[in-house]
């Protein structure tokens, strides 16, 4: 019998979930901000780089909104939280994702391959202004937008809903091995290689590159 280890949770993951909770009791209803970051930490007793961590996993992930100047304010959307694990969502992304961008290759959307083309190069800028929050909120654009590029909206829903639950993983984006410049260059040739193969009408090559960047994502998030 193999006894699966017992992965710790980050403390910005237990800290997200934290704050997903006190939304769903109402302390923090739909349209309201947070308190200020540094009361926010204060009164839950973590650092403000820590909560900083949670607070871009949960604007990622469509709970907030984080508004320069003004604030962090509560998303109007409805999400259900989850136990999900690591190895359950990306083998559900695999399904979706490399299925999403067989069907964007045949679809042949030209506004949306177009779309894909212009995230690509802002995260070329994102990684040149070693900007990494900035870079993995434009990867959830591109990976959605190759889902509706699929033009089927269950597998849009489905892809809606996994990014959702990338709260509760070890978000690729916050760790010192995701957040390096090699990394992310990597993951944005990766990118590149999906839309050239979308853009060529290529559906056999849009598949196969998904999947390669998931396994490189694998790698990432350490399984």
């Amino acid at each position: 019998m193999v006894i699966p280890e017992v992965k710790q949770e980050r403390l910005y993951q237990k800290i997200a979930n934290l704050i997903i909770k006190l939304i769903n009791d109402g302390i923090f209803p739909p349209g309201s901000f947070l308190p200020p970051e540094r009361e926010l930490a204060k009164q839950l007793g973590v650092s403000r780089a820590s909560l900083r961590e949670a607070l871009i996993v949960l604007e990622i992930s469509g709970w907030i909104t984080i508004q320069s100047g003004n604030g962090v304010i509560v998303a109007d959307k409805k999400h259900s939280t989850s136990d999900y694990t690591i190895e359950e969502i990306l083998y559900s992304r695999e399904l979706v994702d490399s299925h999403c961008a067989r069907l964007a290759a045949q679809a042949g959307k030209e506004d949306l391959i177009s779309q894909l083309e212009a995230l690509h190069l802002s995260m070329e800028k994102a990684i040149s202004e070693n900007n990494v929050h900035g870079f993995y909120s434009l990867d959830k654009q591109f990976h959605l937008t190759v889902s509706e590029a699929s033009q089927n909206r269950v597998l849009l829903d489905m892809s809606r809903m996994l990014w959702e639950q990338r709260v509760n993983i070890p978000y690729a984006g916050l760790d010192k091995r995701s957040g390096n410049r090699d990394v992310l260059t990597s993951m944005n040739t990766q990118h590149k290689a999906i839309v050239d193969a979308i853009r060529q009408a290529d559906a056999d090559g849009a598949y196969q590159k998904s999947l390669e960047h998931l396994a490189y994502v694998r790698q990432i998030v350490g399984l």
